[in-house]
């Protein structure tokens, strides 16, 4: 989940105690969110072309961990595996707001990255995609397949600690030393309607971490009934060190048949520790990568 989840945890904390003083009246539980902003795209130079042995492009989509400034040396090791394998890769981050990935609006996003996927097939003449996303970049990627009906677009789907059902927000409060409170962010936010869109005008850039949680609409598209589709393959990784998508495991797994659903520690044993970022750039994960594509 994206690391800019964490202030939302600060703001529930800070709201959770403003709430309690005597003198502070609760917002009206019928505001609306506000409307968030597409946000633009960066897309690479499709310059590539695929193979017989690999005919389909693969597209990664990052997380939010970071901005686009960072994302080439965040994503050389799995990006340059799958070049090694022939395969052509292209990068993709959407809902880009000052930088930062993911950032606008989450079906935004989601069109914006079916329009993406349109003009690699139209380029390279592929008939389908692979797609590899991280964390918040797994939420575009599964809405353009479910709700958008990507999935005849789409040949296999790799997602690492991505979101999907079960996330409870506690990990974000622990970035800030907030522990063992009584109720986790999102039971917060679901006991307290008013609160999400409050957030969201007092924060506009917590607004895109919000459509995350089962508050939003964005989610409940996505989440509810079955988050795969037919004649696409998924597979998952997460980590047992996961400290922003928790609980670990239970954030990321899609627990639907078919899918591939591991955990670093398990696949590697022997493996160096990785947490929530690091897991998308270790060679092992990159290894994994290219065994689920091209198993």
């Amino acid at each position: 989940m994206s690391m800019r989840l964490g202030v939302l945890g600060v703001a529930l904390a800070g709201l959770l105690a403003i709430s309690a003083a005597p003198a502070t009246a609760a917002p009206d539980s019928g505001s609306a969110a506000p409307a968030l902003p597409a946000g633009t795209v960066v897309e690479p130079a499709i310059d590539c072309r695929p193979s017989s042995a690999r005919p389909r492009p693969v597209l990664v989509l990052p997380g939010a961990d970071g901005t686009t400034s960072e994302t080439a040396s965040q994503w050389e090791v799995v990006v340059s595996a799958l070049r090694q394998q022939g395969a052509c890769t292209l990068v993709f981050q959407g809902g880009v707001v000052d930088g930062r990935r993911w950032a606008g609006d989450m079906a935004d996003a989601a069109r914006q990255l079916a329009q993406f996927v349109e003009k690699v097939k139209d380029t390279t003449g592929a008939a389908q995609v692979d797609i590899v996303a991280h964390s918040a970049g797994s939420v575009p990627a599964n809405y353009f397949v479910k709700v958008l009906g990507g999935a005849p677009d789409v040949h296999d789907m790799v997602l690492l600690a991505p979101e999907a059902r079960g996330c409870d927000g506690a990990g974000f409060l622990a970035q800030y030393g907030i522990k063992d409170l009584p109720v986790t962010p999102v039971q917060v936010l679901e006991a307290l309607p008013f609160l999400a869109p409050a957030l969201a005008t007092l924060i506009p850039g917590m607004a895109s971490a919000l459509q995350l949680t089962p508050v939003s609409d964005v989610y409940r598209t996505l989440m509810d009934g079955p988050i795969t589709r037919p004649g696409v393959g998924y597979a998952v990784m997460a980590t047992k060190n996961d400290q922003v998508a928790t609980p670990p495991g239970t954030c990321s797994f899609i627990t639907e048949p078919g899918v591939t659903n591991v955990f670093f520690e398990d696949a590697f044993p022997g493996g160096p520790a990785v947490d929530h970022s690091s897991l998308r750039s270790n060679p092992n994960t990159a290894s994994w990568i290219v065994d689920q594509l091209y198993r």
